[in-house]
Order: structure tokens, then sequence, then C-alpha cells
């Protein structure tokens, strides 16, 4: 059974590999003359669309063992090669887990 902390801590690899994957593509994004900034348009790396199937492979319901297997794997890596991943930046957090829990 996936737990509920793992569930969180994918979440936030996946907003945290996603930003990075924003500010690669829009390092300093400038004003136009209306005011408004102008982004650039991105796409997520690999590393992101990996994260991302772990994630919304553990909030299914049904996972097989073999999918937990794989899941507690790849937060094991991610704890030892990038902890700095697992660590909250995304402001919108608090906000996702409520409405997540409802």
């Amino acid at each position: 059974m996936i737990t509920e902390n793992n569930i969180d801590n994918l979440y936030r690899i996946v907003s945290n590999l996603s930003w990075k994957d924003f500010k690669q593509a829009n390092p300093k994004p400038k004003m136009n003359s209306k005011g408004e900034t102008n982004y650039k348009p991105y796409f997520l790396s690999d590393e992101t669309q990996e994260a991302q199937r772990f994630y919304s492979m553990s909030i299914r319901t049904n996972v097989t063992r073999e999918q937990e297997e794989q899941i507690k794997i790849y937060l094991l890596k991610i704890k030892l090669s990038q902890p700095e991943l697992l660590k909250q930046t995304n402001g919108n957090y608090e906000q996702w887990k409520r409405v997540r829990t409802a």
C-alpha cells in the first residue's frame, strides 16, 4: 500500500521538477509594453514525465504489488540522489492538500 507520505513526496518531486523545467525555459521573463510578462512555452523533461507517471500510478486505488515496488524504488533513488526535490517549494501545496482530502 502506498502511504499518504509517499504520495505527498511524489507530488513535491513533480512540482519541483516542473518548476525547474519552467525556469530553464524562462530564466529572465521580460515585460511587454502592456505590462504583461511574456513567458516562453516549455516542455516537461523526461525526468519530470517519469515522476509524473509514478505519481499518477500511486493515486490509483488498485495499485499492484509490482507497481508499488517500482514506486518505492523510485522514491528511494530520489531520496539518496536528489533530496532537495522532497522539499516543499510550491506555495499552493496546502491548498492542493485540502482539496485532495475533501
